[in-house]
């Protein structure tokens, strides 16, 4: 079962969140090619019973592939956008105010609904 797992990195730090992802892409697409090597001897054999766990397992792993390239595509192209924008003020129209983790709000601003309680 694949699960989703969010957290947050730096900016400047994202590059290396990257490569860390690919290095994972990279170990095992080594394993597929080693699995792909033992496949293709297995078949000379023809010990088809010895390679049919060969393929699932290539499979597998493929998907494992597919799925973290999907993440790093998602990620790169987020990160790309964000050095493209870097300084532009008000990027996204109609968006809120947000106040960055750390830092403190003070009044409520027009955007941010006050409660009966803060008004008495």
């Amino acid at each position: 079962m694949r699960v989703k797992i969010s957290y947050g990195a730096n900016i400047e730090e994202v590059p290396e969140e990257i490569n860390q992802l690919f290095t994972y892409v990279s170990e095992k697409s080594r394993r597929v090619m080693r699995s792909v090597e033992l496949m293709e001897t297995l078949l000379e054999e023809e010990d088809l019973p010895g390679a049919q766990p060969i393929a699932e397992r290539i499979r597998m792993d493929l998907s494992d592939i597919d799925s973290r390239m999907v993440d790093i595509q998602n990620i790169t192209s987020g990160y790309i956008a964000y050095k493209e924008n870097e300084g532009v003020q008000d990027v996204s129209e109609g968006r809120p105010d947000m106040v960055a983790a750390g830092d403190s709000a003070t009044a409520p601003t027009t955007e941010q609904p006050t409660s009966h309680k803060d008004s008495e």
